[in-house]
């Protein structure tokens, strides 16, 4: 289970969110004893693409910051997540929560050992699926075209999945998914989204047996300041 929480900073507050959530907050994060794995991403606004075209549709504002934990197996998520959001209500404008099951379907990331920084681009986006496509055949059809995805997409060095099990916060936007693809640099991202044209109009068609419409993508550098699940592994 992951709990991800995207917050979009006060509009003359956007660098101070940065630095503390990255600096401050995030690492008292990773001491605790109740996370066995912490991510912080930042976004990078200089980053715009619209990779299927002007006439996509894209609800919201992309946040600032989106911050990604694993609770340990006895863990009161509950009670963590009072404390995460009196933590954050004084510092944030908006801050939506989800409870969601990641899947991972590709990795080949060379992670430097030592470092936190993890080089590249992460693209996030939150999925509004056919209210009328139950979970099961929802989540069947996302694995199938994962298959696809990771042909077309060639730049890939990492792909995961995000199912949404539960919103945690009001007034958030109710997705039921949300993709996570990682690219290794700005050129993999603008030259090798897809491997050709025909991969995208096969992308866009087989999106379509799903996906209704989605958030605005958010661009950002990931951080690894936690990740005690790959040591056990």
């Amino acid at each position: 289970m992951q709990i991800l929480i995207q917050l979009q900073a006060h509009p003359s507050q956007v660098q101070q969110l940065r630095h503390w959530c990255l600096h401050e907050w995030g690492p008292s994060l990773a001491h605790s004893a109740s996370l066995q794995k912490v991510i912080v991403n930042l976004a990078l606004t200089s980053i715009q693409l619209l990779p299927y075209g002007q006439s996509e549709s894209l609800q919201g504002e992309a946040p600032d910051v989106v911050v990604q934990l694993w609770p340990q197996a006895q863990c009161n998520v509950m009670e963590l997540l009072q404390v995460l959001q009196l933590e954050l209500q004084p510092k944030v404008a908006q801050m939506h929560i989800y409870q969601i099951t990641d899947t991972e379907v590709l990795n080949r990331q060379a992670l430097k050992a030592g470092s936190m920084y993890v080089p590249g681009i992460k693209i996030m986006r939150g999925l509004f699926l056919y209210d009328d496509l139950p979970d099961t055949a929802a989540q069947r059809i996302w694995a199938h075209h994962s298959k696809l995805a990771t042909k077309v997409h060639i730049g890939l060095s990492r792909y995961a999945r995000h199912w949404v099990n539960q919103v945690l916060t009001q007034h958030s936007p109710k997705i039921r998914g949300l993709s996570d693809l990682h690219f290794p640099d700005l050129h993999s991202v603008q030259n090798h989204y897809f491997d050709s044209e025909r991969g995208r109009e096969e992308i866009s068609h087989d999106i379509g047996h799903f996906i209704q419409d989605g958030t605005v993508r958010f661009f950002g550098e990931e951080y690894i300041l936690k990740n005690d699940i790959s040591r056990r592994s």
